[in-house]
């Protein structure tokens, strides 16, 4: 399994860095940031996705769709699409398309797109096909689900955006790779509980109780993720194993096949 890290900074862009998206081998996308069409393109990748996980709809999660699925209207897309998010997914994308003034709205595609909503529940929830895909709901400012994708004994899981929960622990349980939001450092500690996010110390406590073999941390807020770098040797007191800060388009690799 392939993770391509197409986008990994949090709430603001930066000249190197744009908002939240990832991509699994080259036919799963977790979560569409802005910038996340144009890196697809370069990555030839753009035309083999087959699959979207959306965690939750704030802007810098979800903008990105749009230029994505205005790309695959005019380059005349005939393969069909899901979308797995939550609640209002559907309903909230063809409105943002219809305001986009797209001649036709939905109804100007050439394929179908299947949209998966998920359940305002704790349960985990779980989508089989060529990936098994789980899901559990998390704690943040609106509703907002982190996501586990598995294939051939590898697995990947990817928070999102949440307060530390034992829901994402439970969902990142023995994973080769957790992917955890680290938003703010831990000297702001308030701040992201207030605003529904998690610190550095948050992620590796969470990493640790779930026996995740590597941990990555993204979403640092730009203004302080020099200081989330400085304290990877902290924090590896609490968890011992690899911890990664990735830059955009840098990748890892599973394979426990």
């Amino acid at each position: 399994m392939k993770i391509t890290f197409l986008g990994t900074t949090g709430s603001l862009m930066t000249e190197n860095r744009t908002f939240p998206s990832l991509l699994i081998n080259n036919d799963l996308f977790l979560d569409c940031g802005e910038g996340c069409t144009q890196k697809l393109l370069r990555l030839k990748a753009i035309d083999t996705i087959n699959i979207i996980c959306i965690t939750h709809l704030h802007g810098d999660h979800f903008s990105g769709l749009f230029s994505l699925l205005w790309h695959y209207w005019l380059s005349n897309r005939t393969k069909d699409l899901t979308i797995i998010g939550p609640p209002h997914t559907k309903a909230t994308t063809e409105k943002i398309f219809t305001l986009l003034n797209v001649p036709g709205g939905f109804g100007a595609f050439n394929f179908n797109i299947r949209f998966n909503e998920l359940h305002d529940t704790n349960e985990i929830q779980e989508f089989k096909g060529d990936y098994t895909i789980k899901s559990a709901k998390m704690d943040h400012a609106i509703i907002a689900f982190a996501y586990r994708i598995e294939k051939n004994n590898n697995s990947v899981c990817y928070s999102g955006d949440t307060r530390p929960i034992p829901h994402l622990v439970k969902l990142a349980e023995n994973c080769e790779v957790f992917i955890c939001e680290s938003t703010l450092p831990d000297k702001y500690s308030k701040f992201a509980d207030e605003y529904g996010h998690s610190t550095p110390t948050d992620a590796v406590k969470m990493a640790r109780d779930a026996n995740s073999q590597k941990l990555v941390l993204v979403h640092l807020y730009p203004l302080f993720a020099k200081k989330v770098v400085k304290s990877i040797k902290n924090l590896k007191e609490i968890f011992n194993k690899e911890i990664v800060i990735p830059d955009d388009l840098d990748t890892l690799e599973i394979h426990n096949d």
